[in-house]
């Protein structure tokens, strides 16, 4: 792997943060922290155990709310992926890799928006994980989300999939963590995955963290199997 892909990426991320936080009306001080705010009234604790449990019915009940979407949309990818191959001879190890690559920068770039745009809430958030010191939250909120749109376009439009996969995968992990502790330490957090307001009770918490860790397998089969190519999947070999 390239080191100064890491290096632009990271350096590019705190420019954006910067530039973001000058212009922006929701701007927040990079030094300091939101007051923590007290554990929603009504938000049960529960084990490791409920928590998986809670967090397998949010997803089996969002799969029935949309099943035909969910459905209809793979089905299509099969479809194209399948012609491709027959038609063009194009390998489908790289045109999975091309889909992986675009469900991912979308994932991300419509998760970092929110908080982009608002950073004065999304520093709110933050600091309810209760994981930093506090002087450090300010700037490390400016910082996530301009980290996520670097990395959202980066693994879309360059040719490292390694790299830009690997820092898609360590922010998997850095929200893992942080959600994880949260909910063992039982904090009463929302995720804030795709909005500010985050989730409405704690299985769509446990959700979250279920959902991040399925997504490090596809992610760790990007990163143990990509190249350098762009998204071009009919010639990428």
């Amino acid at each position: 792997m390239k080191k100064p892909v890491f290096i632009g990426a990271f350096l590019a991320s705190v420019l954006l943060a910067a530039v973001n936080n000058l212009f922006n009306r929701r701007s927040v001080a990079w030094i300091g922290s939101p007051e923590v705010l007290e554990k929603p009234s009504g938000w049960p604790s529960m084990s490791i155990v409920q928590g998986i449990e809670a967090g397998f019915k949010v997803a089996w009940k969002g799969f029935l709310a949309h099943q035909w979407m969910i459905l209809g949309g793979l089905a299509a990818i099969a479809v194209i992926l399948f012609l491709l191959n027959r038609t063009r001879k194009a390998p489908i190890g790289p045109m999975l890799r091309t889909v992986l690559r675009i469900g991912l920068g979308a994932m991300f770039l419509t998760a970092a928006w929110p908080k982009f745009s608002d950073p004065k809430g999304f520093a709110v958030l933050v600091a309810q994980y209760q994981l930093l010191p506090s002087f450090l939250v300010n700037g490390f909120t400016l910082w996530l989300a301009a980290f996520e749109i670097v990395i959202g376009i980066g693994i879309v439009i360059t040719l490292w999939e390694k790299e830009f996969g690997s820092l898609v995968g360590l922010l998997l992990v850095m929200f893992i963590v942080a959600l994880g502790q949260a909910l063992v330490r039982d904090l009463g957090i929302a995720c804030g995955c795709f909005d500010i307001e985050g989730a409405q009770d704690a299985g769509e918490a446990w959700f979250s963290l279920i959902r991040d860790l399925f997504l490090l397998i596809p992610v760790a089969w990007l990163v143990l199997t990509g190249g350098r190519r762009y998204l071009h999947w009919p010639r990428n070999r």
